[in-house]
């Protein structure tokens, strides 16, 4: 039985990894985007180290872009097999992935056209094109068989699936996969990504079931989070009075569209319904955070207990009066006239592109604003150079002064920190856990993990190294 690790391989994105059968059966765990070095990404993405064809079966473990972005070009590429995913997940992703074509095209378009301007004509290379069409999109949810929480899929005599709340975002997935060979059962966990414990909306990650070999998520190793989940709703309402209530300035809050939006709109509205939120506009700015809302508000057997009563009592999980969805482009430049004092939620997360770079740019020189970044930011990301403390900032090539105030909170991670990976692979390995593989990290912060995991052999694969699990 082989295991490669194709993705996600001492790096964060583009989690992908093969496991060969001995009785032939080909499966691929996730098949995300590599975003490491952006100038790079056709390169990275475009062709698979491996037949695509050859693939019986995928396990996609949730929607998050760096774990389903490349799907569909799997598929353009011969991919016909089954896609096993949650309910959730299958809904998700059909967003992200069309978000995520937007994007190529958008970014395609501009590229073609600053490589023709001044060429001459006989010299223009063929224009680049996409990863992957919508035909491609819509093959891709079709494939899907729906996996609930608990449920074992028996694929064929040789592999059953089994998922497991893996918390993260709504529908996300551990897969625990059971391997019949002539030398008996075998058992792999793949863990996905994991959520935080106590986190707003979705539940805590729940452990496998001893397996011989755990490949595990490390996003946070040998780091603790700062603010726990459980004071979310004093931590934003502290930036809020700070910001708006005493200095008269607009809160800046980059958000993940899939995740961290829902799970600050939500505390928001708990704030609101307690009478505990100053009578500040809210704004929320993002076309994907909006469809994604929608999933998780008619998905809510798929959150946890908190967010269950709170949907019983008041209807809603995060419709309140002060809070106003922003639809078009237009409304969304208003923001940055509007002369009162509110708090702007936008995407991405990273400020990396998306309606979040415009509301930075409009508000980053003024003196009285914050810009909280909620949740990590990858290096050389323009989140990562804000919390750097630069004095200028370079956005859309243009430096600007930094005025305002930046700030981060750990409060709505979506991940577990270094005692949360480490309390969630004790409860998971046991006496027959023979190896654990870490993966989706960067690889200092791996080896701080691995330190500290005495419980079972570690190993940190590099993108391309295969193992024969035994």
């Amino acid at each position: 039985m082989k295991l490669t690790f194709w993705g996600a391989a001492r790096q964060v994105t583009g989690s992908m990894h093969l496991l060969e059968l001995p009785g032939g059966t080909c499966v691929l765990v996730d098949c995300g985007l590599d975003y490491e070095k952006r100038s790079d990404f056709e390169e990275l993405n475009a062709k698979f180290p491996f037949n695509p064809e050859d693939i019986d079966l995928l396990i996609l473990t949730h929607a998050h872009i760096d774990h389903s972005g490349n799907v569909p070009n799997l598929i353009r590429q011969g991919f016909s097999g089954e896609i096993l995913c949650t309910a959730p997940t299958m809904e998700l992703s059909d967003y992200l992935l069309q978000d995520s074509l937007n994007i190529q095209i958008m970014e395609l378009n501009a590229k073609n056209r600053a490589h023709h301007k001044g060429k001459n004509k006989k010299f223009r290379r063929q224009e680049a094109q996409p990863l992957y069409a919508r035909r491609h999109i819509a093959e891709m949810v079709q494939n899907c068989r729906v996996l609930e929480y608990g449920n074992t899929y028996r694929y064929n005599d040789e592999l059953s699936v089994t998922f497991y709340v893996a918390g993260h975002i709504l529908g996300a997935a551990s897969a625990l996969l059971r391997i019949q060979t002539p030398e008996g059962e075998k058992t792999i966990g793949f863990t996905g990504d994991l959520g935080n414990f106590n986190s707003k909306l979705v539940p805590d990650p729940l452990p496998m079931h001893s397996p011989q070999y755990i490949i595990s998520e490390s996003t946070y190793g040998g780091r603790n989070h700062i603010q726990a989940p459980g004071r979310a709703e004093e931590e934003l309402l502290r930036h809020i009075e700070e910001t708006c209530s005493q200095k008269g300035g607009k809160l800046v809050i980059p958000a993940f569209s899939v995740g961290r939006t829902q799970a600050i709109i939500f505390t928001l509205n708990q704030l609101y319904r307690s009478g505990r939120l100053p009578a500040f506009r809210i704004f929320t700015d993002s076309p994907l955070a909006i469809r994604s809302t929608a999933v998780y508000q008619h998905n809510v057997d798929f959150l946890n207990e908190e967010a269950a009563a709170f949907q019983k009592q008041h209807g809603s999980l995060f419709d309140f009066p002060l809070l106003t969805v922003i639809e078009d482009d237009r409304e969304s430049e208003i923001l940055s006239v509007l002369p009162e004092p509110c708090v702007i939620i936008s995407a991405a997360g990273m400020v990396e592109g998306g309606r979040i770079q415009m509301h930075v740019r409009n508000n980053i020189g003024d003196a009285r604003n914050t810009v909280l970044i909620a949740g990590f930011c990858a290096e050389g990301t323009l989140g990562h150079r804000l919390l750097l403390g630069q004095d200028f900032i370079e956005i859309n090539r243009k430096p600007r002064p930094v005025r305002a105030d930046i700030r981060r909170t750990d409060a709505f991670s979506a991940h577990p920190d270094h005692e949360g990976l480490l309390r969630y692979l004790k409860g998971s390995a046991g006496e027959n856990t023979k190896q654990i593989f870490l993966v989706h990290g960067d690889p200092l912060q791996m080896e701080k993990l691995a330190a500290d995991i005495r419980f079972a052999e570690v190993s940190i694969p590099r993108k391309g190294q295969s193992y024969n699990l035994m």
